[in-house]
């Protein structure tokens, strides 16, 4: 065999009626890679009589000798029962080639006076077709997410079967049938186009395994089917999967007016979007299970293996990934519960993170109308919702992958984070380029043509040959600046405000207990506060792109940006940050164009005023 295969089955006993007082079957439940079987175990009990923690019968004086006669049947069966599985668990190990029939080879074990399905089948010389199509899964699809991807197809395709009637048998199905099957799914829900044609065409393939089978010969005629087109164009089959541009980032980034609950949801969806990573990943990179690589210039990156794909993801972690990553290391989460390698509690409450981070973005103001396409039927309807209605975890990987492309990283670069092992499914799929984006593409590439009069692109082509110290005084070009602003350059990642933020917050609280003794956060605030003060004598970077975002700006967000500024300045002086820093920090501020002259001589004055007073206050 190509692939690991592990017998992470188990076994339990379980009543069919819980309350009524009288004598009640007893059931064993088979659990086989996530499946559950029941089967009839031949004995009865009084639900007054059951210990559901020992899964045993009781047997005790004070019950009649008639009643522990019974009991003791049934926990020598259990015991037995027991016993046999542990003797067919061995047995499989020897002979991997009987697992496709493990619950049949089981069900026999449980019960031999039940004559088995294999067994009823194979006399009338009849196998049940989504057994076959099951056993096709099992056989011929290699990877185990999608082969129980292709084992739900064959759930929901049993369902048809029994909801119209039709024979569960190869020689029932057919062409018609399977149309009938992709009418059937439709009425159900006739939004979901692409749904529906994963299903059927699902089916399908499992049936062409089955036609080339030698020992089954299904000859099933799968060629004549007429699927439903889905009418819709590529750039409408993205319509509803809409990324985020970095303003609106940073819109969610830097609102604060959260509960517990919604701030764990916002740092986990920006680390999607910086990362680019399936929320499934998300419990590898917060735990710290990666390999971390440093490169020859001194950077680092990390890699691990992806939980869909198993292929490789590399990974560089943004300042602001590892802001968060370190603030979780010390707290956990303890409102959402998806660090875990549980497949099941992921899925279960990914819903509910989405409709939590429905409610961030709501809140940071991500309210405009979006515009998308559905196909309902055979018709293209257009609809229309609120951005935040449209944003989920899938949104993240969308939103990373798009921005990545627009700030000029190649394609083929992007794969190395996304674990693609080609750009087919970012280009189909993941990124979302408008006529903005491909404009701007296109002129960037006509701007390279030299030597040509014809095609001149506006006056781009008129250089003039400058030394090295005037190329450094030219100004960056406004083409697209606005959508290539960072967390890193604008105001230096908030003037380092999570670092602040989380400085001042320590500062209000009254310490911590280790090994029995009350401790401080003096050492680490004032770390934080020399790193602050470091970092606003390091080179300036960035200005001229921050100074375009926040020309774009309305003048209410203008205005809630001075706020955020003033509130910073309040938590600086709070956890003593010196004056020369602060007044660097509202100098800073005025030449990116956050502050006037007369708010920036408004603000020194203040600031030095409240500094001197404080300093009096101490003493100083």
């Amino acid at each position: 065999m190509s692939e690991q295969v592990f017998l992470d089955f188990s076994l339990n006993f379980n009543l069919r009626q819980t309350k009524k007082n009288m004598p009640t079957i007893i059931y064993a439940l088979f659990t086989f890679r996530g499946r559950q079987y029941k089967v009839n175990i031949g004995a009865k009990v009084y639900p007054t009589q059951w210990n559901k923690r020992k899964q045993i019968a009781t047997v005790s004086n004070g019950q009649t000798r008639l009643d522990n006669r019974n009991n003791e049947i049934v926990n020598k069966k259990i015991r037995s029962l027991l016993a046999i599985f542990e003797e067919k668990k061995n047995y499989l190990c020897e002979n991997l080639e009987r697992i496709d029939f493990l619950f049949e080879e089981m069900r026999q074990a449980i019960n031999p006076n039940l004559k088995t399905r294999f067994a009823i089948m194979k006399d009338n010389n009849q196998l049940s077709a989504t057994l076959i199509l099951s056993q096709m899964a099992e056989r011929n699809i290699p990877s185990e997410n999608s082969r129980k991807i292709y084992l739900g197809y064959v759930t929901a395709f049993k369902e048809y079967l029994e909801a119209k009637g039709i024979s569960n048998r190869l020689s029932a199905i057919n062409t018609d049938v399977l149309e009938d099957y992709q009418q059937f799914l439709l009425e159900r829900n006739p939004a979901r186009i692409k749904t529906l044609l994963n299903k059927v065409k699902g089916i399908v393939t499992l049936i062409n395994h089955a036609n080339k089978d030698k020992a089954i010969k299904a000859n099933i005629n799968t060629n004549g089917i007429t699927y439903l087109e889905d009418k819709r164009s590529k750039e409408q089959k993205k319509s509803k999967q809409v990324p985020l541009t970095e303003e609106q980032l940073l819109a969610i980034y830097n609102y604060t007016d959260l509960n517990a609950k919604e701030s764990e949801a916002k740092d986990l969806f920006i680390c999607q979007c910086l990362l680019g990573q399936r929320i499934s990943d998300l419990p590898k990179i917060f735990k710290g299970e990666y390999t971390i690589t440093k490169l020859e210039d001194g950077n680092e990156v990390i890699s691990f293996i992806v939980q869909k794909t198993t292929e490789q993801a590399t990974l560089h972690l943004f300042p602001v990934v590892k802001e968060i990553l370190e603030r979780y290391k010390q707290t956990g989460f303890k409102h959402i519960d998806l660090l875990t390698e549980d497949e099941k509690v992921i899925s279960r409450n990914e819903a509910k993170l989405n409709k939590t981070i429905k409610q961030v973005c709501k809140k940071a103001g991500l309210d405009s109308d979006i515009n998308y396409v559905e196909q309902i039927g055979s018709n293209i309807v257009k609809k229309r919702k609120k951005l935040f209605e449209l944003i989920h975890t899938q949104t993240a990987r969308h939103t990373f992958i798009t921005l990545m492309c627009r700030f000029g990283i190649p394609k083929e670069d992007v794969i190395i984070a996304t674990a693609h092992t080609d750009t087919t499914m970012i280009d189909d799929v993941y990124l979302h380029e408008t006529v903005n984006d491909k404009g701007t593409r296109l002129i960037n590439s006509l701007k390279k043509i030299e030597g040509s009069t014809l095609f001149k692109i506006g006056e781009t082509n008129n250089t003039v040959d400058m030394n090295e110290e005037e190329t450094a005084k030219k100004p960056i070009s406004t083409a697209s600046v606005t959508d290539n602003i960072t967390f890193d350059t604008l105001l230096d990642t908030q003037f380092f405000a999570s670092k602040i933020n989380k400085a001042c917050d320590m500062s209000e609280r009254m310490g911590y207990v280790k090994d029995g003794k009350l401790y401080d956060y003096n050492s680490e605030i004032s770390g934080i506060v020399k790193e602050v003060e470091a970092f606003m004598q390091s080179p300036a970077s960035g200005f001229e792109v921050a100074h375009k975002y926040v020309e774009r700006l309305s003048v209410g967000n203008l205005s809630n940006l001075r706020d955020e500024l003033k509130l910073l300045i309040v938590k600086c002086i709070k956890i003593e940050v010196n004056m020369e820093t602060i007044m660097q920090i509202i100098d800073k501020a005025f030449r990116i164009g956050i502050l006037d002259n007369d708010s920036l001589n408004d603000m020194k004055e203040i600031v030095a005023a409240i500094l001197k007073a404080k300093d009096k206050e101490n003493g100083k």
